[in-house]
């Protein structure tokens, strides 16, 4: 769970462009990689530029160690936690995500942050649910997920499919964005996006080209109905339509 260049640019415009504030919540404790090269590192001084232009790259790092604390909590977070099955990386709440977590723990946090924790969660299922709980009613929920070319990198690449059919259909949730963003450096500003089969009736489909070469990160951003609504179970939503019909 780390931050380069490129996702550290996407967070900065979806915090800020959304206006997002309050408790902060990590999946993991991300730590910080930073400036890499080409134009990965062009994108990230662009956005500097534009909403932290008082702020220089070092100023955004832990000073005493290599985590993100000090990076969310200068983008206008109050606190910044950070969950994990161990406390191997200083987490500073231990929880299990595959099973249910402690409900004192339950509409907590304004936002809650996956940088790719729950694909290595083999009850997936779990650990969204309990995203879900950890949310304050119109919380936000920011994934950041492996979704092509990272084969063995954990238990699932996590589908557009699963944003439609799961966070929107089944949970209610507002979809405020989805895109696809390649992580090798020079692909940064190859972004592609995808339809909404909740509006077409069909899988998504991208829009856009990806390189072939790189992996793809799945960047969404969802937020939660401020009251739960009515129960709907999760199918793929072009056989739901079939089903139907």
């Amino acid at each position: 769970m780390t931050l380069p260049d490129t996702l550290l640019a996407r967070l900065i415009q979806t915090i800020k462009g959304n206006a997002l504030s309050g408790d902060f919540l990590m999946l993991g404790r991300q730590s910080w990689v930073g400036t890499r090269k080409g134009r990965a590192a062009e994108l990230f001084a662009e956005v500097m530029a534009e909403y932290l232009p008082d702020y220089t790259e070092k100023d955004l790092q832990n000073p005493n160690d290599v985590y993100c604390e000090k990076f969310f909590e200068i983008l206008g977070f109050e606190k910044v936690d950070s969950l994990d099955f161990s406390d191997f990386e200083g987490a500073n709440i231990i929880q299990d995500l595959g099973k249910p977590i402690d409900p004192k723990l339950h509409g907590k946090y304004d936002v809650v942050y996956d940088g790719g924790t729950c694909e290595h969660v083999f009850n997936l299922p779990m650990a969204y649910e309990n995203a879900h709980n950890l949310l304050k009613p119109g919380g936000v929920f920011i994934g950041h997920s492996p979704t092509n070319n990272w084969i063995n990198h954990a238990f699932y690449q996590i589908s557009p499919e699963t944003v439609f059919s799961y966070w929107e259909k089944t949970k209610g949730y507002t979809v405020l964005e989805l895109s696809l963003q390649p992580l090798l450096p020079n692909f940064a500003r190859k972004v592609a996006h995808t339809t909404n089969p909740n509006k077409t009736g069909k899988r998504p489909r991208i829009l856009g080209e990806l390189p072939k070469n790189s992996p793809i990160i799945m960047m969404f951003t969802v937020r939660k109905p401020m009251k739960d609504t009515e129960k709907v179970e999760t199918h793929q939503i072009d056989y739901s339509n079939k089903w139907d019909h």
